[in-house]
């Protein structure tokens, strides 16, 4: 199993991305679209003597909604990401993690931007995106 493929299945236990479709690196032109995306980063943090390391997986969660000028149409959706947000910190804490397969564990998942409209286009809807980083630790091969 993939990294990826881990983290989309973690994700789908949140109530709200637990039906429809999440996407990986492909968001829809239509509102109400999700899909989770890589993000370039350094991954190895620590290598270990054993060629075991502690690294990271960076990652946004993105989805199309609907923007313009109704206040509460925005407001719902950075609502939306907030609530993420707390729901990712709430899972951290009680150590419900991605599971990664083998020779992979994963340490810890935060939140490392606040949800927000990434990009706004001219059919009145926008591109919100809240960025996270997975931690985790891997089996030197042996």
């Amino acid at each position: 199993m993939t990294i990826i493929e881990a983290l989309r299945g973690w994700l789908r236990t949140y109530e709200p991305l637990s039906t429809g479709r999440l996407a990986v690196d492909f968001l829809p032109e239509r509102a109400r679209a999700y899909s989770i995306d890589s993000v370039p980063c350094r991954e190895e943090i620590k290598r270990y003597l054993d060629g075991s390391s502690l690294r990271q997986f960076l990652f946004t969660m993105s989805s199309r909604e609907f923007k313009g000028e109704d206040i509460q149409q925005n407001t719902d959706n950075l609502a939306f990401y907030e609530a993420f947000a707390g729901w990712v910190l709430q899972q951290d804490r009680s150590g419900n993690l991605p599971a990664l397969g083998d020779g992979r564990t994963s340490r810890k998942i935060e939140v490392t931007t606040s949800g927000y409209p990434f990009l706004v286009d001219e059919q009145g809807t926008a591109r919100y995106q809240i960025q996270l980083r997975l931690e985790y630790f891997q089996k030197g091969i042996q």
